[in-house]
């Protein structure tokens, strides 16, 4: 069992501008070799993969017993492994999936908890979906005539079948892709659905398969996170795709090394990170880029978080006063400080 990510040190203080009423969290968890991340906004909740095993730990600690919204990119036991569990422990609203059948003992027990948790199935079109204030934009699988057949290697259809997923929350932009191959990517960038955003699930784990230099290009971001196991046999991620983002000016987190990584956004485009194993103080704070314009790179601001004359170990920071999360705060910003219990 991964070790739970415990907040408790996670000081999150923007330096200038007012606290806004909500913020926008991801969490993309340390679940080994897979993919697993959790997104709140305004009391809503989303999953987007669950692991091979083991994320109702983190849903425990982050007190979360409703779901809006879970998302399976496709149903490799990488992504969904902790699906049946998932549902059979929480009340679940919505599931939607790539519909693409699976063959395995995995994907049947996931079909199965589906059906028995009453959630509504929703089928993987363009569309847009609600959570609270943010906007999850469904970037559907390219239909099979975009794909070369094969009939060698399931996981390449699986995998290049891969649901996305583009947040939106004011300025702030995150975009989750699965597995997603060449040729699904050369389908989302020729459909126009791929903007800059700020930060980026790397697909496939850091595969040289799931990064290209037209991919950079068109995504731009300014964190790149790669969920992916220690010392996995699969040999993820390429030194080359770590180099390729890096020198493409985005910053790095990888999930075995770093641990969770977790995401705080502002609707102004603002946002700041921190992770599992960062320093007391690691928050690195990024400043909001000019959307769309490949003539203003942004590049992070390494800041530590000042001391605060109050931590709020529940709720959310409003002016010098913690008040409860479904709250809305018109204070400026004080001294009192976010932190997850």
């Amino acid at each position: 069992m991964n070790r739970i990510f415990v907040f408790a040190n996670l000081v999150v203080c923007f330096l200038a501008g007012p606290i806004s009423a909500q913020q926008l969290e991801i969490h993309f968890l340390n679940v080994g070799q897979g993919d697993a991340a959790i997104v709140q906004e305004g009391g809503h909740t989303a999953i987007i993969d669950a692991g091979p095993s083991g994320i109702n730990a983190f849903l425990t600690t982050l007190h979360i017993d409703t779901i809006d919204l879970v998302v399976a990119s496709h149903p490799h036991a990488d992504h969904i492994g902790g699906m049946p569990e998932l549902l059979q422990s929480h009340v679940v609203r919505f599931y939607l999936d790539n519909g693409i059948p699976h063959t395995t003992a995995t994907y049947r027990r996931t079909l199965e908890a589906v059906r028995a948790s009453g959630a509504q199935y929703l089928n993987a079109t363009s569309r847009t979906i609600t959570l609270g204030a943010a906007q999850l934009h469904v970037l559907s699988p390219p239909p099979d005539s975009a794909l070369p057949r094969t009939t060698h290697d399931v996981r390449r259809t699986q995998n290049s079948g891969s649901v996305g997923i583009l947040i939106e929350y004011g300025q702030f932009r995150a975009l989750f892709t699965g597995d997603s191959e060449q040729e699904e990517l050369r389908y989302w960038l020729a459909s126009g659905a791929i903007p800059h955003v700020n930060v980026l699930k790397v697909a496939h784990h850091g595969s040289p398969n799931g990064t290209s230099a037209t991919w950079i290009a068109a995504t731009k971001p300014q964190a790149a996170v790669i969920s992916v196991g220690a010392g996995n046999s699969y040999g993820h991620p390429s030194p080359f795709v770590i180099a390729a983002w890096e020198n493409a000016g985005a910053r790095v987190y990888r999930t075995d090394r770093d641990g969770t990584v977790f995401v705080v956004a502002n609707e102004d485009g603002s946002f700041v990170i921190t992770t599992d194993r960062a320093e007391p103080n690691g928050v690195v704070r990024f400043r909001p880029f000019v959307q769309d314009s490949a003539l203003s790179p942004a590049t992070p601001a390494e800041a530590v978080a000042p001391a605060c004359c109050r931590v709020c170990s529940t709720g959310k920071a409003c002016g010098n006063s913690c008040i409860a999360r479904d709250r809305q705060c018109h204070q400026p910003a004080g001294c009192a400080c976010n932190a997850k219990p």
